[in-house]
């Protein structure tokens, strides 16, 4: 008796004419200004989408695929972000405010003057990634890993921290500090030369605070 031949899978496709839901597969397409808040995109592939200033706040993105994607002047506010992958987006004037990042990746991603207050990051994968001038403030922040990350006149004033927070080899320059306890998390003496405190920061017994705190106002 012959073996009937068998017919190969059919390789699953993006199609940018797709409805947005559930593991939908957008990969490669322009979705600038798009106006989808309150979805539900749970286990999506967003791979090198176009999002820019597009409207998706308040949506379900767990589990979701967002590498090399552009956020840029994006909202996700109040998303639900858990474990995402967010590796190498870019995000300039993202608003990620009041999101729960648990678990997500965003090593080597490209985010500047974004906004990440009031967020839950906790143990999420910041590292080798630029957050210049993002506003963590009030953030979960717990477990956070930031190694060799540019956090240049970012604000981590009030954010949630613990003994796992890992700042080494993070670049501080003019970085808002004020008030933050780091007694626990390893620090060289060159960052915190850097950075901006002030008399409420607590830092570890082995470092010294820099006579220039707090800093004077600078613009830019």
């Amino acid at each position: 008796m012959g073996i009937t031949p068998g017919f190969a899978p059919v390789e699953a496709h993006a199609d940018c004419n797709d409805d947005g839901g559930p593991f939908v597969d957008w990969k490669n397409c322009r979705k600038r200004n798009l106006i989808m808040d309150n979805s539900n995109f749970s286990s999506a592939d967003f791979t090198r989408v176009d999002f820019s200033a597009s409207d998706l706040r308040n949506s379900n993105f767990t589990n979701a695929n967002f590498y090399k994607t552009n956020l840029m002047r994006a909202s996700i506010a109040g998303s639900n972000a858990k474990d995402a992958n967010f590796q190498s987006v870019l995000g300039s004037r993202t608003d990620f405010s009041r999101g729960n990042y648990e678990g997500a990746n965003f090593a080597k991603a490209e985010i500047n003057r974004s906004n990440f207050s009031n967020s839950n990051l906790k143990n999420a994968n910041l590292s080798k990634a630029d957050f210049s001038r993002v506003n963590f403030f009030n953030a979960n922040m717990e477990g956070v890993n930031l190694y060799a990350s540019n956090l240049s006149r970012a604000n981590l004033t009030e954010v949630i921290i613990d003994e796992k927070f890992n700042l080494t080899n993070a670049f501080l320059f003019r970085t808002n500090i004020e008030g933050l306890d780091l007694s626990m998390v390893k620090l060289e003496q060159w960052q915190i030369n850097l950075s901006c405190g002030n008399k409420n920061t607590i830092l570890p017994d082995n470092l010294t605070k820099p006579a220039h705190w707090p800093c004077s106002s600078e613009e830019g």
